[in-house]
């Protein structure tokens, strides 16, 4: 039986949890505010298929609590580094920064 280059479910613990880039919160839909449905791509997501992309507030005072499959998660994660890396003063210097290790962490789980 040949082996799946991209398994369908990672172990979530190995990833910490980002504030990962989304969409414009008002196209999202209940299930991707509610993290059952990925916050990209609208994929019904699973305990083991989802991604926290980090709880935040919603304009209307509630918590938006979005998740991702992990291609999409993973793509965000690279959008993040895109945007984290220049700004950051300990990224010109030290490879550990913990923002970019955990982004390039999720973008290679993510398959990218």
């Amino acid at each position: 039986m040949p082996e799946t280059t991209h398994p369908t479910a990672l172990p979530t613990e190995s990833v910490p949890v980002l504030q990962l880039p989304l969409p414009a919160l008002s196209l999202l839909s209940d299930a991707q505010r509610r993290g059952t449905a990925c916050a990209w791509c609208r994929m019904a997501l699973t305990a083991e298929t989802a991604v926290d992309a980090g709880e935040r507030a919603a304009e209307d005072g509630g918590q938006l609590i979005p998740r991702g499959c992990w291609v999409c998660a993973g793509r965000a994660a690279y959008q993040l580094l895109w945007e984290h890396s220049p700004a950051c003063e300990r990224c010109q210097t030290d490879p550990s920064c913990p923002v970019s290790v955990a982004a390039l962490r999720l973008m290679r789980q993510g398959g990218l």
